[in-house]
C-alpha cells in the first residue's frame, strides 16, 4: 500500500514538472513575439548564441531557445561546391554566384551548376564580388590578385581583364550601372582606391584611380539611381553623382586619413577625387561591410547587428538596430529590406520599422544576398526569376520563393 502510494506521488510530481516546463516555454515564446522594437531603440541584452555576446535577449531577434520567426520560407538547396561563396546577383536568365578559387555558379531551372571553375584568368583567384548590368545580360566579377572579367549571358562569351592599369591587389567590391555595351563600372580594392571604367564601342576604357577616403579598405560598392555609393572600414560613406557633380572628399571629413601600407599603389589623380563626396557617417559606431542604394534610401550593413539608413533628399543618417552578428549584406525591394549576417542569421524589415529574425536553416555565415524583383518593383528595369538567394561559407546556398516573402508580409499585416 505504501509502495503504491509512493509510486503515485512520484508520477504526480513528474507530471507537474512537465506541465510547469511547458508553460514556462510558452510564456517565453509569447514575450519574444509580442515585444515592440524600433530601428533606433534596440532595447538589447544579447541573444546568447555566441560566446562573445551577452546572455540576455533582443526583442524580436532569434535566440538559442528557438524563438525565431519561422515564416521566412528560406530553404537550403543543393550546392555543387563546398567552397565559400562571396557574391550573388540576379542575371537575365537566373541568379549567379561567385567565390573561392575563381568559382562562378549559375542557377538553371531548379538546380545550381558550375559555370566557371577557375575564374576569368584560369588562375584560381578567389572572386569576391559580382554585379550585373541593368538589363542583366552581362555579369562582371572581381577578386584576388587583380582578377577581373565579365560573362555575356546571351552567347556565353567570357572576357578576362585582370590586373587593369597594372593593379594586382585584391578587388573587394564591384558595381555596374547602365545597359550592356554602354555600362559604367567601379571597382574598389583594399587600399581604398576605386578604378573608373566605361564601356565604349564594346570595349572597356579604363579611367582614373581615385581614393574617395583616406585609404581604408572599401568592402562595399553599389550603383544607385543617382550615382555610385561606397563605404570603407573606417566608417566612411561616399557618393559619386551620375552627372559627375561631386564637391570633393572633405565634406563631413570627420575621420582621419589612414595608410593601408599596400605596395600596389600608383599616383592618384587628386582632381578626379572631387567626383566623390564624403556623405557620412559622422560618429559611426561600427565598421561597414556593404552598401545598397534604392530609389528613396541607402542602406549600410555594419558590425554588431547595426545598419544605417540614409535619406538623400534630407542628407540624414539614421542608425538601425537590426539584430546580432556582423551584417554582411543588405538589400531592399519596395518597402521590404533583408539583411544577412554571420552565424546563419537572416533579418527582414517590412514597411514598418521592425526588424525580425527569420528562421535560417544553416549555421554557416551568410555573405551576400540577391532579392527577386517583379516588373511591378522595377518598372522598365530587369524583372528576375522569383527566388531570393543568400550565399555564404562552405558553399551554402539558401533560397526563398518571392511569393513566400509577400505572404509573410501579408500575415504580419
Amino acid at each position: 500500500m505504501i509502495d503504491s502510494l509512493d509510486d503515485s506521488l512520484s508520477e504526480a510530481l513528474a507530471w507537474l514538472q512537465r506541465v510547469g516546463s511547458s508553460g514556462a516555454g510558452s510564456a517565453g515564446s509569447s514575450a519574444a513575439n509580442g515585444g515592440d522594437e524600433t530601428d533606433g531603440a534596440g532595447a538589447e541584452s544579447g541573444d546568447g548564441r555566441d560566446g562573445d555576446r551577452g546572455g540576455g535577449r533582443v526583442t524580436g531577434v532569434a535566440t538559442d531557445d528557438g524563438d525565431r520567426d519561422d515564416r521566412g520560407g528560406w530553404e537550403v538547396v543543393e550546392s555543387p561546391t563546398s567552397r565559400t561563396l562571396h557574391g550573388v546577383v540576379h542575371g537575365q536568365d537566373g541568379p549567379y554566384a561567385c567565390g573561392e578559387g575563381g568559382l562562378v555558379l549559375h542557377r538553371t531551372g531548379d538546380a545550381w551548376r558550375v559555370l566557371l571553375e577557375r575564374g576569368p584568368g584560369v588562375s584560381e583567384n578567389t572572386l569576391r564580388s559580382i554585379a550585373a548590368t541593368d538589363d542583366g545580360c552581362r555579369l562582371w566579377f572581381a577578386g584576388d590578385s587583380g582578377a577581373l572579367g565579365y560573362y555575356d549571358v546571351a552567347d556565353g562569351h567570357l572576357s578576362d581583364y585582370s590586373a587593369p592599369m597594372e593593379k594586382t591587389s585584391t578587388w573587394e567590391a564591384i558595381a555596374v550601372a547602365g545597359a550592356t555595351g554602354e555600362e559604367r563600372v567601379r571597382i574598389a580594392n583594399g587600399s581604398g582606391e576605386v578604378l573608373d571604367c566605361t564601356v565604349e564601342d564594346g570595349c572597356p576604357v579604363w579611367g582614373d584611380v581615385v581614393e574617395p577616403g583616406g585609404g581604408s579598405t572599401i568592402p562595399g560598392l553599389t550603383a544607385g539611381p543617382d550615382g555610385f555609393y561606397a563605404v570603407d572600414t573606417s566608417g566612411g560613406a561616399y557618393f559619386e553623382p551620375a552627372d559627375g557633380s561631386g564637391t570633393g572628399t572633405d565634406a563631413d571629413s570627420d575621420s582621419p586619413a589612414t595608410d593601408s601600407g599596400d605596395g600596389d599603389t600608383e599616383s592618384v589623380d587628386s582632381d578626379r577625387t572631387n567626383d566623390w563626396k564624403r556623405i557620412g557617417v559622422r560618429n559611426a559606431q561600427v565598421d561597414f561591410q556593404d552598401v545598397w542604394a534604392g530609389a528613396d534610401s541607402v542602406f549600410i550593413a555594419g558590425a554588431d547587428g547595426i545598419a544605417y539608413r540614409y535619406d538623400p533628399r534630407c542628407e540624414n543618417w539614421t542608425p538601425l538596430h537590426v539584430g546580432q552578428g556582423a551584417l554582411q549584406a543588405i538589400r531592399s525591394v519596395g518597402t521590404d529590406a533583408v539583411a544577412v549576417a554571420t552565424g546563419g542569421r537572416i533579418y527582414e524589415r517590412d514597411a514598418s520599422v521592425r526588424w525580425t529574425a527569420l528562421d535560417a536553416p544553416t549555421e554557416q555565415s551568410l555573405l551576400d544576398l540577391a532579392l527577386a524583383r517583379s516588373s511591378a518593383d522595377v518598372g522598365d528595369g530587369l524583372a528576375t526569376v522569383s527566388v531570393d538567394v543568400a550565399v555564404g561559407a562552405g558553399g551554402a546556398i539558401l533560397e526563398r520563393d518571392r511569393r513566400d516573402r509577400e505572404g509573410a508580409a501579408d500575415r504580419r499585416d
